[in-house]
């Protein structure tokens, strides 16, 4: 079925054609009550053109599994019932590091270091450390050795399938998002963030699971992030009764 739908509220006015998403065995979205976030409100209005159901919810809700969720990464893993430990840097990614990646429980003093948490995703955000105490979390970690990226670009990856990628920081904004020629699992659905780097090379920022990652596409394209929350919900909800 295809709608015509007077897109507002994103920017200018638009005039797109809508074609209805495939929700495969869920039932609609549901949100997370008082997410404002632009990709809640693109998803909300969606829906509501193309008349599919939408719940809302507290966390402390009983969150039904079989709609899919759009929200925080506390919110999405509550449904799950465990935090996904996170997987920044993929072994099947190593050789576009271009720089060394480790775990570790000790929070390293004398040298500077990218630092994010190992044992949650978003537990804090990832910053550079001073090589000091300061902002000392607790472990346990995932370190990086510092590069200067130039630009950066998310691609989705659905089942393995790039559905496309979009920059979202740099210098450039009107830059292409470079062809992804790298080897992805059939299995994988997530985002993968790749960027130039100063030196000049195509290297990886970090991988993200599929939930609670932001949308660098215009409205016009939200139907390819539906696509992809929709397939790596599907993927995840193999592992727990629906």
């Amino acid at each position: 079925m295809v709608l015509l739908v007077l897109l507002q509220g994103f920017g200018s006015t638009v005039i797109n054609k809508v074609t209805m998403i495939n929700l495969k065995l869920f039932k609609g979205f549901s949100l997370q009550m008082g997410d404002n976030s632009p990709e809640s409100k693109k998803i909300h209005f969606y829906c509501l053109m193309n008349d599919i159901d939408i719940k809302r919810f507290v966390i402390s809700d009983e969150i039904p599994k079989d709609y899919v969720p759009s929200g925080s990464v506390e919110f999405c893993e509550k449904i799950i019932g465990y935090p996904k430990k996170p997987d920044y840097y993929p072994e099947w990614l190593s050789e576009y590091l271009f720089r060394k990646v480790w775990k570790s429980n000790e929070w390293i003093v004398g040298e500077k270091y990218f630092v994010k948490p190992l044992d949650r995703h978003k537990r804090f955000t990832g910053f550079i450390t001073k090589g000091t105490y300061s902002k000392k979390k607790r472990p346990p970690f995932w370190y990086s050795e510092i590069i200067s990226f130039v630009d950066e670009w998310r691609y989705y990856i659905s089942n393995g399938y790039n559905l496309g990628g979009w920059w979202y920081q740099g210098q450039n904004e009107d830059m292409e998002a470079p062809e992804l020629n790298c080897y992805i699992p059939e299995n994988f659905c997530g985002t993968l963030d790749f960027g130039i780097t100063s030196n000049g090379d195509f290297a990886l920022v970090e991988a993200h699971p599929p939930y609670a990652c932001g949308w660098y596409g215009s409205q016009n394209e939200i139907e390819i992030y539906l696509k992809w929350i929709i397939n790596g919900w599907e993927s995840i909800t193999k592992n727990i009764k629906v």
